[in-house]
């Protein structure tokens, strides 16, 4: 078992934190590469954070309307 986690990526030159808005996924949902996980909210855009690997969500660390890193994990995805 092989677990990814889902991290905030780099929204722009000096965006150092985001709103997440809300998710798109659950856990337990399956999810394939390229699939929207999540929105989040900089202060210039409404970003759909896409999944990196496909496989099953195990964890969802944040809710929506917190603000949190960049480069933070906010959920978990165990590859298939």
């Amino acid at each position: 078992m092989t677990v990814h986690e889902i991290r905030i990526p780099k929204l722009g030159m000096e965006t150092i934190d985001c709103e997440i808005k809300s998710w798109l996924v659950g856990v337990g949902d399956r999810v394939a590469p390229g699939s929207g996980l999540l929105e989040v909210e900089t202060e210039k855009a409404t970003v759909v954070i896409e999944a990196e690997v496909g496989g099953l969500i195990t964890e969802l660390r944040h809710r929506p309307l917190e603000r949190v890193d960049v480069g933070a994990v906010v959920g978990l995805i165990e590859a298939a």
